[in-house]
């Protein structure tokens, strides 16, 4: 293969190729950082709460309940 070959008004595919990597590499960084500098997602199964007993902690949405006094907790305790 010849790299020495020109594909685009002068550019060669060894140029294209090169600069084919570049992108592909900065991407890459990108992504690498973007996951290293977001914060951590908060789960939509689980709510932070604190109960009157001095327990507090995450539970679940669903159950909702402290798991010290079984007192209703969070959305629970809404209903």
């Amino acid at each position: 293969m010849d790299f020495s070959a020109p594909v685009y008004q002068g550019y060669t595919l060894g140029q294209a190729l090169g600069l084919a990597g570049i992108v592909a590499g900065l991407f890459i960084v990108f992504l690498v950082l973007k996951k290293l500098f977001s914060g951590k997602r908060e789960s939509i199964h689980t709510q932070a709460v604190r109960c009157s007993c001095g327990w507090q902690g995450r539970i679940s949405s669903l159950a909702g309940k402290c798991p010290k006094c079984n007192l209703p907790l969070g959305d629970r305790k809404a209903r």
